[in-house]
């Protein structure tokens, strides 16, 4: 519809162009005759001359008081100056002296052929408009395909887990408009992802010491009991909460996306202090923990290097036997700064080596349990090392285990050298 009156409209314009332009060019050959005639008329037995020389023009002229001088028709054309229209008679009067020279021409032929062009417009204009809507259809259609193509990959995605992508034709702006979007919905991805992997490790690192510390209390209150029962109970379900403290730090640890520090910090202070923060709360003695470090700088905050350590201590104590040392030693090059974590026990395979650092795995169960592992802690440092562009993996040594971690060196104004 919008086509048919859009094209309809045009012709109307054309038909009034074509019109105007036909009347201003047959009133300006209309002037130039009766200026002609003006100059050449020298007496009334000059109009056979008139009319041979222009035939279609009939001519009058008027004397000074109106009065008719000589005409090549026998009906008296109107006296005017200037151009006039009068239904199918274009008339043009030239005051030349003391005459007034005034020439008729017909419009009933070019009004003749203005008609014959309006009907083929109008024939034309049915299949024009057809032709057109096809042209506009055919054409939308190509325009608009990569966003059909968008919808549907929409609509794909929208009942997919998969990691499927929106996807066109197009490789222009669509085509940038479509990977915008897939960055979007991989942020959208990834956050529901980290939601739902922190939602099942609460769930499953929480199940057991809560209900350890509900049968603890259950057990308390079925019966009278001593002081030091009191406080021998106490101090357990102090230390089952102090697991369910450590468990959930862990937990945040993991699901926290946190962007990489941009400053350089001494990363040598932040290790050691992390070791003596650790020593003091786990009661560790200090005649076991052998520190070695260099002073260097690396792209890690304080706060990760405090879980960094937390994990790597805590798993080396689980693993130690009583009363052997743990070494943690800080060693630096040109471009790298190295983190050790060694302990002396039992050490481990390498099929346990190689699944140290994933989630939930737990190289003795049982053991791990009664320690308190969450088997996620390894899992924890291996995400903050990589986010770090840094690598982490256990070294075979003869005696126990070591967990070494390379990151890049950083000057001290924060560029990784």
């Amino acid at each position: 519809m919008t086509v048919s009156v859009a094209l309809g409209l045009v012709f109307m314009l054309v038909m009034f162009l074509v019109r105007e332009q036909a009347l201003s060019r047959r009133f300006s050959e209309l002037e130039s005759n009766v200026k002609r005639i003006s100059h050449e008329w020298l007496t009334p037995e000059s109009w056979r001359e008139v009319q041979e020389d222009f035939p279609g023009v009939e001519v009058a002229v008027y004397g000074a008081s109106g009065k008719l001088r000589a005409s090549t028709t026998k009906r008296s054309p109107p006296l005017v100056i200037g151009k006039s229209k009068d239904g199918d008679l274009l008339t043009y009067g030239l005051k030349d002296g003391g005459n007034v020279f005034v020439g008729v021409a017909s419009w009933v032929e070019t009004e003749a052929g203005l008609r014959q062009l309006s009907l083929v417009l109008a024939v034309l204009w049915l299949p024009l408009t057809m032709l057109t809507a096809a042209v506009s259809w055919y054409g939308g259609g190509l325009v608009l395909r990569p966003v059909t193509e968008l919808v549907e990959s929409a609509k794909r995605l929208s009942g997919s887990t998969d990691g499927d992508c929106l996807t066109t034709s197009d490789h222009a702006e669509f085509a940038e408009l479509a990977s915008s979007l897939n960055q979007l919905i991989e942020r959208v991805r990834r956050s529901a992802s980290l939601q739902e992997q922190f939602a099942s490790d609460a769930a499953h690192e929480l199940r057991n010491p809560l209900a350890l510390l509900r049968t603890r209390v259950e057990t308390n209150l079925m019966r009278e009991r001593s002081a030091e029962e009191h406080v021998s109970s106490q101090r357990l379900l102090i230390r089952q909460i102090d697991r369910l403290t450590a468990i959930v730090e862990t937990l945040l640890s993991s699901a926290r996306q946190a962007e990489p520090t941009s400053h350089a910090v001494n990363f040598g202070e932040s290790v050691r202090a992390a070791v003596e923060e650790w020593a003091e709360f786990r009661a560790w003695p200090e005649a076991t923990l052998h520190i070695h470090i260099e002073p260097c700088d690396a792209l890690v905050s304080r706060e990760e290097v405090g879980i960094i350590l937390t994990n790597l201590l805590d798993n080396s104590a689980r693993h130690s036997r009583d009363e052997s040392p743990l070494e943690v030693n800080v060693a630096c090059n040109e471009t790298t700064v190295t983190l050790s974590v060694r302990d002396f026990g039992a050490g481990l395979s390498n099929k346990e080596m190689a699944l140290a650092f994933e989630r939930f795995y737990r190289s003795d169960e049982a053991r791990s349990r009664q320690h308190g592992g969450s088997g996620i802690g390894l899992a924890v440092v291996k995400r903050i090392v990589e986010s770090h562009a840094g690598s982490v993996r256990f070294v075979e040594v003869e005696t126990g285990a070591l967990v070494e971690i390379v990151l890049p060196l950083a000057s001290p104004s924060g560029a990784i050298q």
